[in-house]
C-alpha cells in the first residue's frame, strides 16, 4: 500500500508538472508600412540607436522580435525592432556595408535593463540587406547585418503590409 501511495504521488507531480502548452510567448513579426519615412534618435545615455516612424514619402520595414520572459520572472521583457527605409519606386534593393546608411538601418532594443552610453559600440551598420517586391502587400527580405560593432542579426522573411 505504501508502495502504491509513492507511485501515486509520483504521477500526481509529473502531471503537474507537465503541461500541454509550452507557454513560449515569443513574437516574431515581419511588416512594412506604405507613405511613412524613419527618423533616427539618439541620445547622450545610452549607445541604442532608436527608430521612429513617421508619416512621409518611403516604405518602412520592421522586423519585431518580443518576448516576456520567465514565467515567475519579474522584469525580463524583451523586445528588439530592426528597421530600415527605402524608396517606394523600386521592386528590388541591395544595400552593403556604407550603402546601409542610405536605407537608415537601425537595431533599437527595449527591456528593463540598462544599455550605457559606449564609445566603443559607436560604428555604422555594417553587411548587407536585400529585398525582392512579391506583390503590393508583401516583400521578400533578407538582413545579415552587424550593429554597434558585434551584434550581429540573421533574418530572412516575408515582410506584410501592415495598414
Amino acid at each position: 500500500m505504501k508502495t502504491f501511495k509513492i507511485v501515486l504521488v509520483l504521477i500526481g507531480i509529473i502531471f503537474i508538472s507537465c503541461s500541454e502548452s509550452d507557454n513560449n510567448s515569443d513574437l516574431y513579426a515581419y511588416r512594412f508600412f506604405k507613405n511613412k519615412k524613419l527618423n533616427i534618435v539618439s541620445n547622450d545615455v545610452t549607445y541604442i540607436k532608436y527608430g521612429e516612424i513617421k508619416e512621409g514619402n518611403s516604405l518602412v520595414f520592421e522586423y519585431e522580435y518580443s518576448t516576456e520572459g520567465g514565467i515567475n520572472v519579474v522584469d525580463d521583457e524583451y523586445s528588439e525592432f530592426i528597421r530600415f527605409e527605402i524608396s517606394d519606386s523600386i521592386d528590388e534593393f541591395n544595400f552593403t556595408n556604407e550603402e546601409l546608411t542610405i536605407a537608415k538601418i537601425v537595431l533599437s532594443k527595449y527591456c528593463y535593463c540598462v544599455f550605457e552610453n559606449n564609445p566603443d559600440k559607436d560604428f555604422l551598420p555594417k553587411g548587407i540587406i536585400s529585398g525582392e517586391k512579391i506583390s503590393e502587400t508583401e516583400w521578400d527580405i533578407s538582413i545579415d547585418v552587424t550593429f554597434y560593432g558585434n551584434e550581429n542579426r540573421n533574418i530572412a522573411g516575408k515582410f506584410k503590409l501592415k495598414e
